[in-house]
């Protein structure tokens, strides 16, 4: 069940862990937003795939 639920995920270099993250994050929120700190692997990438706004 969503609701109208912003979840908020900071990250650094989560490429092995952000796709996990942001499907459980999907069962339960309207909008997700990733902070990035200026990730140099993958992560930015997987989660604007995930439909993430990144910030």
């Amino acid at each position: 069940m969503r609701s109208n639920l912003t979840v908020v995920i900071l990250t650094l270099n989560e490429e092995k862990n952000i796709e996990l993250c942001l499907s459980s994050a999907k069962a339960i929120a309207e909008e997700i937003v990733v902070i990035d700190s200026f990730s140099t692997d993958g992560t930015v990438s997987i989660a604007e795939k995930a439909g993430a706004r990144i910030l």
